[in-house]
This record gives structure tokens, C-alpha cells and sequence, in this order.
């Protein structure tokens, strides 16, 4: 009579069960981390485009002050004198360009708040819904068939062997 069944894998097993259990929980993690991302990213574009259009306001306030310093300056003094307006056509120039930049910036929000959703749409979305499927179905289901392949071998290694009777002797002839 020898001793039970010899099997040998069932650590090696329950050590992969183990981390395909680890794996399917950091894949979930991650997933929602990445889904905050996006909605972060578009949050971040939208307080942006909102910060700019304050900025291009505030400009658009300076360049008209800027213009109207510089007509005041204009005009010429008691002694019919034009004063120096240098320092006014700077501001101006300024406020024109700080104006134009925020515009720019307001443009550039306006289209990555286009391009943003086309490009989650296009490269994000599919193939994250096809690897949460995944996990969900077809990696939590190799977790079940390991675990109860797991069991039953624990079953079928505590089966101890059936001693053999001896067969009966031969009726002599």
C-alpha cells in the first residue's frame, strides 16, 4: 500500500490564485483612478477657460484705460506743447498683448475642450470598457475555476488508499 495521492502544485496554484486576485484589484483600482484623471482633466480645462476669460476681461479694462490715458496725454499742454506719450504707448502696447494672449489661451481651452472628449472617446473609452470586462468576467472567473480546482485537489489529496484485500486463492485443479 503506498501513501495518498502526490500532488505538488496545489502552493504553486493558490500562489497564482493569489495573484490573479491581487492583479484583478489593482486593475479595478486603476481604472477608477484613470476615469478621475479624465474628469480632472476636463475640470482643469474648464477653470482654465474660465481663469483666461477673467484675464481677457481685466486686459480688455487696461487697454481701454490705456487708450484713454494715452488720448489724455495727447493732448497738448497751456504751452500748446504734445507732451512725451512713450510710457502711455507702452502701457498700451502691454495691455494689447497681454489682451491677445489671453485670447490665445481662451483659444487654445476652447479647443483642447473639443479635442479632449473626441480623444477619450476614441482611445480611452473602448479600451477600457473591453479591460473591465475583462477583469470582471474572465479574470474573476479564472479566480473561481482556480479556486475550486484548489479545493478539489485538497479533496483529492486527503483521500487515503483502500487497502487491497488479497484475491482468493485458486481452487487447486
Amino acid at each position: 500500500m503506498g501513501p495518498g495521492a502526490d500532488v505538488r502544485a496545489i502552493d504553486a496554484l493558490q500562489d497564482w490564485h493569489n495573484a490573479l486576485c491581487v492583479f484583478r484589484t489593482e486593475a479595478l483600482e486603476a481604472l477608477g483612478s484613470i476615469s478621475m484623471e479624465v474628469r480632472r482633466a476636463f475640470d482643469w480645462i474648464d477653470e482654465e477657460a474660465k481663469g483666461w476669460r477673467g484675464e481677457a476681461r481685466q486686459a480688455e479694462d487696461d487697454v481701454v484705460r490705456a487708450k484713454s490715458e494715452l488720448a489724455q496725454r495727447k493732448s497738448p499742454d497751456f504751452s500748446g506743447r504734445v507732451p512725451d506719450t512713450s510710457v502711455q504707448e507702452e502701457n498700451l502696447a502691454r495691455a494689447k498683448a497681454r489682451l491677445r494672449f489671453a485670447e490665445d489661451q481662451i483659444e487654445v481651452c476652447r479647443k483642447w475642450a473639443t479635442r479632449l472628449p473626441k480623444m477619450v472617446n476614441e482611445e480611452y473609452e473602448g479600451a477600457s470598457r473591453r479591460l473591465g470586462t475583462f477583469i470582471d468576467v474572465e479574470v474573476a472567473a479564472a479566480i473561481a475555476d482556480l479556486n475550486t480546482r484548489i479545493n478539489t485537489l485538497h479533496a483529492y489529496t486527503d483521500i487515503k488508499p483502500v487497502a487491497q484485500e488479497a484475491p482468493p486463492p485458486e481452487a487447486p485443479a
